[in-house]
């Protein structure tokens, strides 16, 4: 039985290291390492990642990482499904080369799959079509490019800090009218109970670190 809500047990791969608790995406939460993450291959799902990485998902203990890498190509992808193609007819041969070569990168690049099982990608595949999502996945659609433009839509508007290429795309994109269009992410509300993070400070760890 799929359940969208993913049950924790216990310590995650990720709660050795400092992170931020970001939100979630259906059952999988978001975090973003706050440091360098290793992969010593001690569990059956843990992962490699720095901090600019996204990580769905904390590795064993909780559910298989899925590294999400090159922040700046998720967002090109998300901004250039968002224009009309008059939009795009009136950037220069310069910037619109620029901005096809960041959202039209391998998805293998993008996405790196930590040990995921096929009946975890099929779970995966049957949460994106749900319409409890925001703007759920689509039959015509691939369920990397519907993934990619979601975190992208959330990078662009909540994390422009892991964009290395924010103030280029911004300055391209800002005569066209880009619209919030997926909202798949969600954020804990204000005063909800902290339920992941972590932060060594002073030499103590600190838990509950979450970026909103």
């Amino acid at each position: 039985m799929i359940g969208f809500f993913y049950a924790y047990s216990g310590m995650s791969y990720i709660d050795s290291f400092d992170h931020e608790y970001i939100g979630q995406l259906g059952y999988l939460p978001i975090y973003h390492p706050l440091e360098t993450i290793e992969r010593v291959k001690w569990g059956d799902y843990d992962f490699g990642a720095d901090p600019t990485n996204l990580v769905l998902g904390g590795g064993s203990g909780e559910h298989p990482g899925l590294v999400l890498h090159h922040m700046e190509s998720f967002v090109a992808k998300f901004l250039l499904d968002r224009i009309t193609e008059d939009d795009e007819k009136l950037m220069s041969e310069e910037d619109r080369t620029f901005v096809v070569d960041l959202a039209f990168v391998d998805y293998s690049e993008l996405l790196e799959f930590c040990d995921w099982r096929i009946s975890e990608i099929a779970n995966f595949y049957e949460m994106a079509k749900s319409s409890a999502m925001g703007s759920p996945l689509d039959g015509d659609e691939m369920m990397e490019e519907w993934l990619v433009k979601s975190i992208g839509e959330l990078v662009y508007y909540s994390l422009p800090d892991l964009n290395p290429e924010h103030a280029r795309l911004s300055k391209i994109f800002e005569d066209c009218e880009i619209h919030a269009v997926m909202r798949n992410v969600t954020i804990s509300p204000s005063g909800y109970p902290t339920r992941g993070g972590r932060q060594v400070i002073n030499g103590k760890t600190v838990w509950g670190h979450h970026r909103f």
